[in-house]
């Protein structure tokens, strides 16, 4: 099977460390949901200005101008791979 891939196109307000929205207006960002060739896992990539991390997993929107990372970093809310995220969730 060839790989699937799904754009989404959403209206995001970034995030800070308390999950809290930061810009003053939203912008749009598409999210690509891809299906892995063996359909066992999914990847979300996020196609944003404030996107970072290794895996796209985090939200830099409230950041000073530069900084990429603060503390262990805001997770940004539309990107993440399954069942990756669900392996090293802590309930």
């Amino acid at each position: 099977m060839p790989f699937t891939t799904v754009v989404f196109h959403v209206l995001c307000k970034g995030r800070n460390s308390e999950r809290k929205e930061v810009l003053a207006e939203a912008i749009r960002v598409d999210v690509h949901a891809r299906l892995a060739e063996d359909e066992r896992s999914i990847a979300i990539h996020v196609n944003c200005p404030h996107n970072t991390g290794g895996h796209g997993q985090r939200c830099k929107a409230s950041h000073p101008a530069g900084i990429d990372k603060i503390g262990k970093g805001m997770h940004c809310a539309y990107s993440l791979d399954l069942p990756y995220a669900m392996d090293i969730a802590k309930f």
